[in-house]
């Protein structure tokens, strides 16, 4: 596997593992408003995977199925915050955000993506901090 697709594949692992936390967080969180959002940010995390895993396989890599090792970490940071109250849950969340984050950040700098692949790695990087602002601000608002 070159390393180009190591790091998509690392991507699509990271978004498995917010996918999990973001399950994690839906079951525990209260507020109707707050899950309605919650679960669309889910689903960009469902499209980023899609996106990868697209990507992967035009590069004649195999698609990734499932989060890795850290999956016990992340949901398990939600698990915790939910024994507590929504604005514990959503200051986890923020935690988790700024794991994607630095994540894709960090893989912008990789410079063997096509033109097509560095533009829907932006897209994803531009979610993430969407996503962690509006944990960052719900969990201030609580």
């Amino acid at each position: 596997m070159s390393s180009t697709s190591k790091v998509l594949s690392e991507l699509c692992h990271l978004d498995f593992d917010a996918l999990a936390a973001y399950e994690a967080s839906l079951e525990r969180i209260e507020d109707p408003t707050l899950k309605e959002t919650i679960a669309t940010f889910r689903d960009d995390h469902k499209s980023h995977i899609d996106a990868l895993n697209n990507m992967l396989t035009q590069r004649g890599e195999d698609k990734v199925t499932d989060a890795d090792f850290k999956k016990v970490l992340t949901k398990g940071k939600v698990v915790i915050a939910g024994l507590i109250n929504d604005k514990a849950v959503l200051k986890a969340m923020v935690v988790n955000e700024e794991v994607t984050t630095k994540a894709y950040e960090k893989a912008l700098d990789h410079e063997d993506f096509s033109v097509a692949e560095r533009v829907i790695i932006e897209r994803h990087w531009a979610d993430e901090k969407r996503h962690k602002q509006w944990f960052s601000d719900a969990a201030e608002r609580q």
